[in-house]
């Protein structure tokens, strides 16, 4: 199968005071819930992983744990696929679950999810709330898991915001330096001593690429040549 987009914000590049506040979240909601597992989930080209597992007894489902993506047969995978709202208050009594091995093999039955999206509404993940046994939970419940939906998704969101920024701190730093330009070709001296065009030194600071025209003084010069 061909491989799906990489996407950003593994364990790695989340920050550690992110995954810490993330990890006491999921902890205190599963005590809260009483369930044995509270889980954020994640995205990543072909593979969805469990990037954070509550520390609560009973819970099955450890963390860095991956499956290949689709066709995993994961509650949340269904949550990605609706992008909306997974309730399911007894897998063993569900036409469509009674027989999962990947959703009951550990007699995990009753299911609470909701998809996490980035900003541009790419999927991230889920949060999910996972009981041993029948759990219809309730609408305060669904409040809970919600707000905790919200919460990821602003935090990615301000992530995103503050790398934009930076980028563009090193950008306007790289514009403002004074560099040497070849008076004869046009080229300029990078920092490592090389040599390139002025397309490729814009293009290696900003990422723009560069669309080539004439101005209208050229113009007038190189007209002169045919007439």
């Amino acid at each position: 199968m061909k491989d799906m987009k990489k996407k950003p914000f593994n364990r790695e590049s989340l920050t550690e005071d992110i995954l810490h506040e993330w990890q006491h979240m999921l902890n205190d909601v599963a005590d809260i819930f009483g369930v044995p597992a509270g889980l954020i989930t994640r995205v990543d080209g072909n593979e969805i992983e469990i990037l954070l597992s509550s520390e609560t007894e009973g819970n099955p489902y450890p963390a860095n744990y991956t499956s290949q993506y689709p066709d995993s047969g994961w509650y949340c995978e269904h949550t990605l696929k609706s992008r909306g709202l997974n309730l399911i208050p007894d897998a063993l009594q569900d036409p469509q679950w009674k027989d999962n091995a990947a959703a009951v093999g550990m007699h995990m039955v009753s299911y609470l999810g909701m998809p996490i999206n980035y900003p541009d509404g790419g999927q991230f993940g889920t949060v999910c709330f996972i009981d041993n046994k029948q759990n219809a939970h309730n609408e305060l419940h669904i409040k809970v898991v919600e707000q905790i939906k919200r919460m990821v998704e602003l935090t990615l969101r301000i992530i995103l915001a503050q790398k934009e920024i930076s980028s563009r701190d090193r950008l306007l730093h790289d514009l403002s330096k004074i560099y040497p330009i070849c008076c004869y070709c046009k080229k300029i001296k990078e920092d490592t001593g090389e040599w390139v065009s002025v397309e490729q030194y814009v293009r290696d600071i900003s990422g723009a690429m560069a669309s080539h025209g004439i101005c209208p003084q050229c113009y007038e010069k190189e007209i002169k040549q045919f007439t």
